[in-house]
């Protein structure tokens, strides 16, 4: 069994210990004892900045995600790895805030069948020190399929020691499920993008043609056996103030993951997303999750303002993206069966903000 155990607290030492299984490593045993243990930090995975198509230097971008709250944020211009030394020189807190290198490498191909004549299967490398090109003139290569580019892109990505994120599929209605239907385990899945043009929720168009919500089609690969992570990001490259609030800028703020990390650098935050020991938010924050092979446990934050009522609705869902269960209000269990092919819970409050867990395999 592939067990992912989660305690979720923002930016705070974890404090309980779930139920132990066999199942367990120690990478995802959360400290029991009186020592300093994990700590669980907000972080963004995907942005741009004036390095290649923000409107924002990366040391404003940086200083963004410091000022508001955000344990660390991941540099990903596209074909271009901004080093984060300096950065981190001017602007690091000591286990409070930090940048990390990476890259969002802009792979498209030729399609002759669908209206743009071309498919996006963009990815994120996260800690890489070197650019990653894609394949083709200007990232668009022919003769090739999107399953055989993603192969190469995320192959190469792992091969440079980085994490591989599968960018916004929806995007341009690009991508199907048999083209990363063979990745390998472990890698990560935009659930959730915060560009307001990326179509998340899918749809159907006039000829009838339907596509899946970026979740739906997370439910399908996972029915396939496929362990993917689910993140929500920003990928935001607006951040001038009159774009802060306008709801169709590409600004900061939509979509984050919060980790469980022993330190708060670039290694232990890579290590943690690399054993799935986070969860993907919109603005639902967790104050606890355990999960044991026969049993999910999740308890979320209370309000931090008195007059915030929010109420929440969770679903477990498992295979073929079958709800479970349903539960309401700030906690909520279920019993593990075993015949559920996985278990994982999306959590929506009253005003339709997210949290997504990762699955209990």
């Amino acid at each position: 069994m592939r067990l992912t155990v989660l305690l979720c607290l923002l930016c705070t030492v974890a404090a309980a210990t779930p139920a132990q299984t066999p199942a367990q490593t120690p990478a995802q045993t959360p400290n029991a004892g009186t020592a300093p243990g994990p700590r669980w930090c907000r972080g963004n995975t995907h942005t741009h900045t004036l390095e290649s198509d923000g409107n924002a230097s990366p040391a404003d971008v940086a200083r963004w995600y410091r000022d508001h709250g955000y344990g660390f944020v991941v540099i990903t211009d596209h074909e271009k790895v901004t080093d984060v030394g300096p950065l981190n020189a001017q602007l690091a807190q000591p286990g409070k805030f930090l940048v990390i290198q990476g890259e969002e490498i802009t792979q498209k191909v030729v399609d002759s069948l669908v209206p743009d004549r071309r498919r996006q299967a963009h990815v994120v490398a996260i800690g890489i020190s070197q650019p990653i090109l894609p394949l083709g003139p200007r990232g668009l290569a022919a003769g090739t399929t999107m399953a055989a580019v993603y192969a190469r892109n995320v192959g190469a990505v792992l091969a440079a020691g980085g994490l591989a994120q599968v960018n916004h599929p929806n995007f341009r209605w690009s991508v199907r499920e048999d083209d990363i239907a063979q990745l390998p385990d472990s890698i990560f899945y935009e659930v959730w993008n915060g560009h307001p043009w990326v179509n998340n929720l899918g749809g159907r168009d006039e000829a009838g043609r339907q596509s899946p919500s970026t979740e739906a089609l997370w439910d399908a690969l996972l029915t396939r056996g496929k362990l993917y992570f689910g993140v929500a990001s920003d990928d935001a490259h607006e951040y001038h103030a009159e774009q802060l609030e306008d709801p169709l800028a590409t600004h900061p703020g939509r979509g984050w993951v919060m980790v469980r990390a022993d330190t708060l650098s670039a290694a232990s935050i890579i290590a943690a997303m690399k054993a799935g020991d986070f969860y993907a938010s919109t603005g639902v924050t967790l104050a606890d999750y355990r999960a044991s092979s026969t049993k999910i446990e999740i308890r979320i934050a209370a309000p931090i303002r008195p007059d915030d009522v929010n109420r929440f609705h969770t679903q477990f869902i498992g295979r073929g993206g079958k709800v479970l269960a349903d539960a309401y209000g700030h906690v909520a269990s279920y019993t593990i069966t075993g015949n559920e092919g996985y278990v994982r819970a999306t959590i929506t409050d009253s005003n339709g903000l997210k949290a997504w867990t990762q699955p209990v395999m």
